[in-house]
């Protein structure tokens, strides 16, 4: 008998038979191994192709789920559970800043993530598509499980706020090099490299495939390219690749089981879920041009976690009635629609990006094996897009949010220009996890808070916490340069964020040549148009501007934030619905016994539901004030922008041509303050400020 220390054996050793008298009669298991009986699973390594290799658990587990009730946990999801990239969710707000909004709203990416997995594998044995002779597998069932457990490994701390941050660090970094250079010269000088530059966007769903590959290298595996439908590559200690995959009972012999093993093929299949699309480099040798995890004859599947076609997938279903739930209090019913899902031959509604249908001639009809719904339920697919344009305006882009996610960006745009989240990335740490092959290169030492992302022992650190690294190391810095750092974090444990001063929709102003404007032009517009139209109240001092001789009050751009908000349904200018495919009532008669051959054709509506909405988009800008004593000032030059925008200069003058409380005419006002009679004679024609 093995106990819990003693060396692990190898193949040869763990097949010879036991000559203890104790000992109980060994089990062997179908490929030819032998495992004893006595102890638990993790305590009985064996030895094979030179790691330490411990065979699954054969325990599912369940646990309890505020929107969906009861989740199955089987054991190949409890090892994906365990591992360090899923843990780490748990210190992921699932929206972010939102919770200063509404304070139920801390419910995390974890809890999300479970509830995508668990809707994932409810569609299939719940709905239709269960049903029909699709060939659906276990192995199939698994994989979906596990891509909805990890399709949202790759977001960051406050999850958004992180991807607002790395695009302001991009815009701020190429805009203002010289703001950096002091910074890149002490990182080249301390570890003899250049810091890796940023790209000009970041996508969450690739490095959720970087950590993808993390959580199989903590457990000793590895995608094998060359060997696609061979077990997972053992690379190191940790869970047998042979034993790993989904338990079956096992038909012939009463209360044994047997293993089906992940191939790398299932893996891919996984990543493939959660990217939407064929792999890329370095997810893929070279750039794939199809999917490989699964055929033609099960396109369908790439359906249900990230749907590519309409939008309509379990992970939306799962965090609109999350987020309605804790924010509200109210939880979206969609249950008709996951329940009547069926899978037919759909056209394709984006033929021209489609990577499967934008080489074909359009005299060939585009179509697709796809997840679709029957025609009476049109209204309820309209209302689920309702839910996602509602979410947005009242939870996702809340003002209040919205400004204590400004303020969260602010604070990480300060700390990395200190370098006060300089992260040890433990490149040489001999006790740090593993890593995945394609790391083997990699040489920093250290990185900011926004090169996190780029190697996962760092990443795996980088979550909601990061407010108080940065706290920590801005106290026990004397640098006197993280003065506004302090205070940014000041305001933050104060809960005093940004004020929104004012928001103008495009199509009342501007159109598209406003929202065509970058943020920093449109900034510069607001300044200089309340220089022209109050040029003799203003000293103009360095590109700031000065207001009264009792009150000095300097205005700059920087003081301002100008924010884009577009609210749509799912896509863009389009119906939603009209990207989906339905069915007539007559196809659903014989839908479960027809061949994947014979499926019907499925359309977009004839008809639209009642609950059409008159526009599809709704854009709008909207201007937050950084500094607290200058908001009305900001008001204030807000409504001289806006009434330009709308009236043109001239309706601007008139608002100064007030009389004075005297009945004087203020020919020679003085420097304009927040107490002039000018100001207030513009406060008292009620601008909206």
């Amino acid at each position: 008998i093995m106990s819990d220390r003693s060396p692990p054996q190898d193949d040869q050793a763990a097949a010879a038979p036991s000559s203890s008298l104790f000992s109980p009669p060994p089990s062997r298991s179908n490929n030819g191994h032998i495992y004893h009986l006595r102890g638990t699973p993790r305590s009985r390594p064996r030895r094979r192709h030179g790691f330490d290799v411990w065979p699954m658990k054969n325990e599912t587990r369940k646990c309890n789920d505020e929107v969906h009730g009861e989740v199955t946990i089987p054991p190949a999801v409890q090892i994906v559970l365990d591992s360090p990239a899923v843990q780490r969710l748990a210190n992921l707000k699932q929206l972010g800043c939102a919770f200063n909004t509404y304070p139920s709203c801390s419910h995390t990416r974890k809890e999300h993530s479970l509830g995508v997995m668990e809707t994932a594998s409810n569609i299939i044995a719940t709905s239709n598509i269960g049903k029909q002779q699709l060939n659906i597998t276990e192995m199939d069932i698994l994989c979906l499980r596990i891509a909805g457990l990890t399709h949202d490994l790759g977001h960051g701390p406050f999850s958004h706020v992180y991807e607002s941050f790395l695009k302001a660090s991009y815009k701020q970094e190429k805009e203002h090099p010289e703001l950096y250079s002091e910074r890149n010269a002490k990182f080249k000088e301390q570890f003899g490299m250049d810091l890796p530059d940023l790209p000009p966007s970041y996508e969450h769903e690739k490095t959720s495939l970087m950590m993808v590959d993390d959580l199989l290298a903590t457990n000793g595996l590895e995608i094998d390219w060359g060997a696609l439908d061979e077990p997972l590559k053992q690379v190191g200690n940790g869970v047998d690749s042979e034993t790993f995959g989904v338990i079956r009972k096992n038909k012939n012999e009463p209360g044994e089981t047997t293993v089906d093993h992940f191939t790398s093929r299932d893996w891919i299949f996984i990543k493939e879920c959660i990217y939407g699309k064929p792999l890329v480099y370095p997810d893929a040798p070279e750039t794939q041009k199809a999917f490989v995890g699964r055929g033609k004859n099960k396109e369908f599947l790439y359906d249900i976690i990230s749907n590519r076609h309409s939008g309509l997938d379990v992970d939306r279903y799962d965090y609109y009635a999350r987020d309605g739930l804790s924010a509200m209090g109210k939880k979206d019913a969609y249950n008709v629609l996951l329940r009547t899902a069926v899978v037919a031959k759909g056209l394709c509604p984006n033929r021209d990006t489609c990577f499967d249908c934008k080489d074909k001639p359009h005299s060939e009809e585009a179509r697709h094996l796809m997840i679709c719904y029957p025609v009476k339920h049109i209204s309820e697919a309209m209302s689920f897009f309702e839910t996602r344009i509602n979410n947005h305006d009242k939870i996702y882009t809340h003002k209040k949010t919205k400004a204590a996610e400004l303020l969260m960006v602010d604070l990480m745009l300060e700390s990395d220009l200190h370098f006060s989240t300089l992260l040890s990335t433990q490149h040489n740490d001999p006790d740090a996890l593993p890593t995945h092959s394609r790391f083997a290169d990699f040489e920093y030492p250290k990185l900011p808070l926004s090169r996190a992302w780029m190697y996962p022992r760092l990443f795996l650190r980088a979550d909601d916490s990061i407010v108080g690294v940065i706290e920590d190391k801005v106290l026990e810095s004397s640098d006197k340069g993280l003065a506004s750092l302090k205070k940014i974090l000041r305001h933050l444990r104060k809960h005093e964020f940004y004020k929104c001063v004012g928001e103008v929709e495009i199509d009342e102003i501007g159109g598209d040549t406003l929202w065509d404007m970058d943020e920093d032009d449109i900034k510069r517009e607001m300044v200089t148009i309340l220089l022209e139209t109050e040029g003799n109240r203003i000293a103009r001092t360095n590109a700031t501007y000065e207001f009264g001789d009792d009150e000095q009050i300097t205005l700059d751009t920087n003081d301002i934030i100008v924010e884009k908000r577009e609210l749509h349904y799912g896509s863009k200018e389009k119906n939603p619905v009209l990207q989906m495919n339905f069915l007539e009532k007559k196809h659903f008669e014989d839908i479960d016994t027809l061949p994947i051959e014979k499926l019907p054709l499925a359309g977009p509506p004839e008809k639209l539901p009642l609950n059409k909405p008159e526009h599809f988009i709704k854009r709008t800008i909207r201007f937050f004030s950084r500094d607290r004593e200058k908001n009305e000032l900001l008001g204030h030059a807000f409504q001289n922008w806006k009434i330009v925008k709308e009236e043109g200069y001239n309706e601007l003058k008139m608002c100064f041509e007030e009389i004075d409380d005297e009945g004087e005419s203020q020919s020679n006002p003085a420097l304009l303050t927040q107490e002039s009679a000018s100001y207030s004679a513009v406060k008292r024609r009620k601008l909206d400020f």
